[in-house]
């Protein structure tokens, strides 16, 4: 066992950067504004990337860091860390990071995320993170009805990055999409700037592209799926090269700020039977749990539940030479774990290049005690070889369960949907036949390959320039039927199926574009058809069957979550839905819903003519519209027109008013989309249809706090002016907050109601005539598009001109509004 760390306690931007990602022994002194701007450059540290779709919730960085690192002065502590349920504010974990080591000229050089931030994104406005879901216009993948998005004859040539990576004048135009939300950046470790925060940083002179992933339904909810591919982008060849995760799992509730001083970890492997019928799959899984010693039962919050760390696949390679090889399985190269403070001769952690290489290229599984205490780990895999220009990939996820057993279940199912399945892309059914899913080909020398499926002790050798397809997994295949006692023989390529598509995963269809329109009178929602228009990601059939109306209010919002994060799931209540009349419940129509948006039938009318010759016209800027007509009047119309002609990318409309609102407070909104399945009999007939999946309403969820009606000038009454709550006390306001945290557009407020239509000066003063504060109302803009409705409330968040919480009291305001009266009203608050 290694024993020795030590803890970083954040105070300010320089203790994250410098202290904490640098030299250890440094001051925590903050350095002035210019600094900080310079040392974040375009690091994403604001925690506005969460995977939270699912019921973990994770932030994501685009330099390699994962987790928020709950308790630091840091602005994206404030997200989920790792954080389940989702809502609970029980978080998993401090920090992840990316580590990878290499030789380089026989030297041991290894480049981190944390505790030495060595990556960096770039300082381009492209550098930042994307994010996208599996139906996402461009996404399209290799199993769906439509791979080759553009029409250009490649696939997937054009990578969600923000450039123009085929040439055809088109950003982001032909992605592969995976998951209900997929986050991908790339970053590097040679940037010069990187020297800023690490002076004693090599450079190994490798590009990372990091993709995160996330599922909404059930059985896969509870993980993250993590992607890393490592590229050689310098001069020099990279040996012995090694991808890793530096991992600090703190289990507790967030209230609980010692909590991570009980944890316990373990590595546990298995070897497990999954049911894919007609066979069963084999799995060697090796995952890493943490979890809390005693679970902080007699904690006012427990936290119970393990987090788990797992290897999910990597590059592999038959011949062994460029990649590991271990008849089809890939494994962990070391683990090691740390606590308490030792230096590293004693079993601390590594803290320069060599030790960190040694950690990570060296063979062996530490073993701990079983003790409580603040436990880190390390795991790597490899070793790969990376000539210039070359990469490999290393998929890692985290899961999270209620104990040991469900998160085996968890990881299996992972592991399953990981694999994915065979596919014939080549077109050619002599390859990827007879179980012979692998080529090997070298053009420039001979090769001697040892068949694992032969006992035969001579290799096999294979003339250069001769390709030869062979079944290189067939000890893995083996070890499946006879582990899982299938009935039938299973293998890999087989009917001219010669490449492995991960990540084939049946999902509900994507949520609609909702919009929420907040007024006194109920919050309007309007969202479009595009759920209708995504197939199924497996069978490539437009299933969809309905939507379903939710919302969620009455929260009292834990740490480590936002309005941005939103609900927990047990919270959302569904008020309507509609779907296809087609026998299955409920049956009820979708057209009972459907809007007609507010925009000349004429418009409509020019564009339907005109898409009839140029059907490639997907937006006003491809076909501009005819002068009197804006650009967002135009996009409306040519989704219309599309529709009306039964073009791809056309858009219908629906709208549903929920009146059971009180202005002021706040109110969640989701539309899930659902599908159904075809049910057969035996002989293989369609006779019916069921019931198919069903979309999350935490999946494009929006937040909307109804606002009272303004008073146009012939229609207003300086009495219907007014301030609520009155009196303003902690329980008359409470209703506004979404507790504990208010860093969201509610919390501790009152509200100025029914003001003029116009832009309007609220100035508020104390009995004694001394000026509060001053508020500008300004909503013309809607105004002017004819909203009344939502334009006539302005939130104080009782705060003053200077800074400070104002005190109890009377207090006076006025409203001023060219062309109106002035308005002359009081309140009283009460502390």
């Amino acid at each position: 066992m290694r024993a020795g760390s030590f803890r970083f306690t954040g105070i300010g931007l320089l203790a994250a950067l410098v202290s904490v990602w640098g030299v250890a022994s440094q001051a925590h002194v903050a350095p002035p504004p210019a600094l900080q701007d310079e040392l974040l450059g375009s690091k994403i540290i604001d925690g506005r990337y969460v995977l939270k779709v699912g019921g973990l919730q994770m932030n994501v960085t685009n330099f390699g860091l994962l987790g928020s690192m709950p308790g630091e002065d840091l602005e994206m502590s404030f997200s989920p860390s790792a954080q389940w349920p989702a809502g609970s504010g029980v978080e998993f974990l401090h920090v992840a990071a990316l580590w990878v080591g290499a030789r380089v000229n026989g030297l041991p050089k290894v480049s981190t995320a944390y505790p030495d931030p060595e990556f960096y994104p770039g300082d381009q406005t492209t550098d930042t993170m994307y994010s996208s879901f599996e139906g996402a216009v461009g996404g399209n993948r290799v199993q769906t009805a439509f791979p080759d998005d553009d029409g250009d004859g490649a696939i997937d040539e054009d990578p969600l990055d923000g450039l123009d990576n085929d040439g055809d004048g088109r950003v982001d135009e032909d992605f592969g999409a995976i998951g209900n939300q997929m986050l991908r950046c790339r970053y590097r470790d040679d940037y010069p700037r990187i020297l800023v925060d690490a002076p004693d940083h090599y450079p190994l002179g490798v590009e990372v592209t990091q993709e995160a992933y996330q599922w909404e339904q059930p059985e896969l909810s509870d993980a993250v799926a993590l992607e890393y591919t490592v590229k050689n982008v310098g001069q020099s060849p990279l040996s012995g090269v090694y991808v890793g995760l530096y991992v600090d799992p703190d289990v507790a509730h967030r209230s609980n700020p010692r909590g991570y001083n009980d944890d316990r970890i373990r590595l546990r492997r298995s070897l497990v039977c999954l049911r894919q019928r007609p066979y069963s799959r084999a799995f060697y899984l090796e995952m890493v749990e943490a979890w809390d010693g005693d679970g902080d039962a007699e904690n006012a919050h427990p936290a119970p539940g393990r987090l788990g760390l797992m290897l999910l696949d990597t590059t592999t390679d038959v011949l062994g030479e460029v990649a590991p090889w271990y008849e089809g399985y890939v494994t962990l190269h070391s683990y090691n774990e740390f606590s308490r403070t030792a230096p590293f001769s004693e079993g601390g952690e590594a803290v320069v290049d060599e030790q960190r290489y040694e950690l990570m290229s060296g063979y062996g599984t530490d073993s701990n005690d079983g003790g409580d205490r603040d436990w880190r780990y390390l795991v790597s895999t490899g070793p790969f070889q990376l000539a210039p220009g070359d990469s490999v990939y290393v998929r890692f996820a985290f899961l999270a369960a209620e104990d040991s057993p469900a998160l085996l279940d968890l990881a299996t199912r992972l592991a399953l949907a990981q694999d994915g399945s065979w596919h014939d892309l080549d077109g050619d059914l002599q390859t990827g036949r007879d179980c012979n899913e692998t080529l090997i080909f070298d053009p420039t020398r001979t090769i001697e390959w040892y068949d694992p499926c032969s006992m035969d002790p001579d290799p096999i050798v294979i003339p250069k320039g001769n390709p030869l397809w062979v079944n290189a997994d067939c000890a893995w295949e083996g070890a499946t039927n006879g582990f899982c006692d299938n009935i039938l023989t299973w293998c890999t390529g087989v009917n001219g199926r010669e490449t492995r598509v991960p990540w084939m995963q049946a999902t509900a269809p994507p949520p609609p574009n909702l919009r929420v329109w907040p007024t006194e009178s109920g919050n309007v929602l309007f969202w479009d058809s595009f759920s209708e228009q995504v197939p199924d990601g497996i069978t490539g059939k437009y299933d969809f069957e309905g939507y379903r109306i939710w919302r969620a209010d009455n929260w009292t919002r834990p740490p480590g979550s936002s309005a941005f994060t939103g609900p927990p799931e047990n919270l959302w209540m569904l008020l309507d839905e509609a779907d296809q009349i087609n026998g299955l419940d409920p049956d009820r129509g979708l057209d009972r819903l459907r809007y007609q948006p507010a925009v000349d039938p004429n418009l409509v009318g020019w564009y339907t003519a005109a898409l009839m010759d140029l059907p490639w016209v997907e937006d006003a800027r491809d076909y501009l519209p005819p002068a009197g007509y804006s650009l967002a009047d135009a996009d409306t119309a040519i989704a219309l027109a599309r529709a009306e002609l039964g073009l791809p990318h056309g858009r219908h409309y629906y709208r549903y008013k929920d009146t059971d609102v009180r202005a002021g407070l706040p109110y969640f909104y989701s539309i899930s989309a659902t599908d159904h399945v075809t049910v057969t009999d035996a002989t293989g007939h369609v006779v019916g249809l069921a019931r198919g999946r069903e979309g999350s309403p935490s999946n494009g969820f929006q937040l909307a706090v109804p606002s009272s009606r303004s008073q146009p000038a012939w229609d207003y009454d300086p009495g219907a002016v007014y301030v609520v709550p009155n009196p303003a006390t902690r329980e008359t306001m409470a209703p506004w907050t979404l507790q504990p945290n208010n860093d969201d557009p509610s919390g501790l407020k009152v509200e100025f109601r029914h003001l003029p239509a116009a832009a309007c000066t609220i100035r508020i003063w104390t009995l004694s005539g001394d000026l509060v504060q001053v508020l500008r109302h300004d909503a013309t803009g809607a105004i002017a598009q004819g909203d009344y409705e939502s334009t006539g409330s302005q939130a104080w968040d009782l705060v003053s001109r200077n800074g400070q919480q104002v005190a109890s009291g009377v207090y006076l305001f006025t409203v001023d509004a060219p062309g109106f009266p002035r308005k002359r009203g009081k309140f009283t608050l009460i502390r």
